[in-house]
């Protein structure tokens, strides 16, 4: 028994080195199986840097011009409202990791489809861009509704925990008043959230979207991400 430990204590102490040496020190050989994959192949959805800049450029003449004169109207000239919003890359990693945690943490939820980008605005009060406009990110899952457009099944969702010791897990649901309200956004979250095992009436749910209440979407944890930076910033006085 001893000479079987003395052996086996050994393996795994250098098996422990090995996978920190080779994460730490060798991630761009191709056999460290622990490494993150290093691809060469340009992912979809990546564009020439002419489109991207002929898009910003179709926005600032179809529609900034018309935003900062509607907002600013007569009362405040000096307007500017957002054209661009960055993201600290470490942050973008943080949230994407803590999404797949979510997802680990949740095996009998479906899987996390992808993330809808939402357009949104500050009021007034905000100290630091007040009226200027931001974006949000909040994961999606894909419901079984009946769409002819792939967007429209990938709904935005929170999380029911089954304990309050546990945010993270209990039953996904999806958030009604981040749907698109000229689509029966009541009808179809309740169809959605029925199918995800929710038992709830569609009277409750008229109610509730009735209720003026903006955190997590009800009573639940949230999801969505917006720390970000805006620009142009307003001017400081």
């Amino acid at each position: 028994m001893k000479n079987l430990v003395r052996t086996i204590v050994p393996l795994v102490i250098g098996a422990a080195i090995g996978f920190f040496v080779c994460k730490q020190y060798f991630c761009e050989k191709p056999d460290c199986p622990e490494c993150p994959p290093n691809t060469t192949t340009v992912p979809s959805g990546i564009i020439s840097v002419n489109k991207a800049v002929n898009l910003h450029e179709t926005y600032k003449e179809s529609r900034y011009q018309v935003i900062n004169e509607t907002i600013g109207g007569q009362t405040d000239s000096t307007f500017l409202d957002t054209q661009f919003v960055w993201f600290e890359y470490e942050k973008i990693k943080n949230y994407i990791a803590y999404l797949e945690t979510v997802e680990r943490k949740n095996p009998n939820n479906p899987e996390i489809s992808g993330i809808r980008v939402y357009f949104g605005a500050y009021d007034s009060t905000n100290p630091e861009y007040p009226q200027q406009q931001t974006v949000f990110f909040n994961p999606t899952i894909k419901t079984e509704l009946e769409e002819d457009n792939n967007n429209m099944k990938n709904l935005p969702f929170y999380i029911l925990p089954d304990t309050a010791n546990e945010p993270l897990v209990g039953k996904y649901k999806v958030i009604q008043r981040l749907l698109l309200d000229e689509y029966n956004d009541v009808e179809r979250a309740f169809i959605a959230n029925s199918n995800l095992g929710h038992e709830e009436t569609s009277e409750n749910m008229v109610q509730k979207s009735a209720i003026t209440n903006a955190k997590n979407g009800g009573d639940g944890t949230s999801l969505s991400f917006n720390i970000g930076h805006l620009s142009p910033p307003p001017p400081r006085g």
